[in-house]
């Protein structure tokens, strides 16, 4: 069994990943070099199982995760919350810092600690926060952001940190092919819709969703890749896919929608859990 992942070692997707799956199957993890990636070694049937960021909770989505997600033949069968923590690391006998590498996400996490002291700093942005650690150890760049686990990996010295925003949190998804949905404590059901194009299209769709009291987590609009002005919307509901409420309001949804699709029933695994 193989379990693809946003790589390289020591990545936030390798940290989910291992939490899920545990060290038992670390030898089992695959590391990709972009979301695209894992995706595709999902659906090639190169992997059996993918592991993907898809919201953080200072940046937002992750759009290329939720792209893939409405155009791949996958499903979401758990999700992982990791409080996310990030570290300015240096090689030893760095005395001044002139470029850091780091993903994008993680600079805008740690958007004001670098402003306030790295202003002057060539920013290089990288696919992941560990890539970013690899550069630096290997001496491409002068600092870069990423975890305790990638430093350590890496050799690098921890200058400071944790330089993220407070409240920092990165859900991730494990997907594959089979809907081999399994149920837990805390549970969630994921959907794609899109409507008419109508007054008071959404309006009644959502009611839907009211009328079976059923609370909904998220609701996002993505263009939907075919004319100007056309999206779809994701949909995180609490709750399991066979429980009546949640199994009779997707049944409306489906049939007042003009695109229907479930991307998945999972449990989630809480940070402190």
């Amino acid at each position: 069994m193989k379990i693809a992942y946003l790589g390289p070692i020591g990545s936030y997707s390798y940290e989910a990943a291992k939490r899920f799956f545990g060290k038992e199957k670390e030898n089992n993890l695959t590391a990709c070099d972009t979301i695209d990636d894992v995706f595709e070694a999902v659906e090639e049937n190169e992997a059996e199982f993918g592991v993907v960021p898809v919201e953080n909770s200072i940046e937002g989505s992750v759009s290329t995760t939720l792209d893939y997600l409405l155009k791949s033949q996958v499903y979401i069968v758990k999700e992982i919350i990791l409080r996310v923590e990030h570290y300015l690391c240096v090689r030893e006998g760095i005395e001044q810092i002139l470029t850091v590498a780091s993903h994008p996400q993680a600079f805008s996490q740690c958007h004001d600690y670098l402003r306030k002291n790295f202003k002057q700093a060539k920013l290089i942005q990288v696919s992941s926060t560990s890539y970013a650690a690899k550069m630096c150890a290997e001496g491409e760049v002068d600092a870069a952001i990423c975890s305790l686990f990638a430093s350590q990996q890496n050799n690098l010295k921890v200058l400071a940190g944790p330089i993220n925003h407070d409240n920092n949190y990165t859900r991730f998804f494990v997907i594959t092919k089979s809907p081999n949905f399994e149920k837990g404590n805390k549970n969630k059901t994921s959907i794609i819709f899109s409507t008419y194009d109508k007054p008071g299209s959404l309006y009644k769709i959502l009611a839907i969703f009211n009328l079976y009291d059923l609370n909904l987590t998220k609701i996002e609009s993505r263009p939907a890749k075919t004319n100007l002005g056309e999206y779809v919307f994701f949909v995180d509901i609490e709750g399991f896919v066979d429980e009546e409420d949640v199994s009779d309001a997707l049944k409306v949804v489906q049939r007042k929608s003009t695109f229907f699709k479930l991307l998945g029933s999972y449990s989630v695994i809480l940070p402190d859990e």
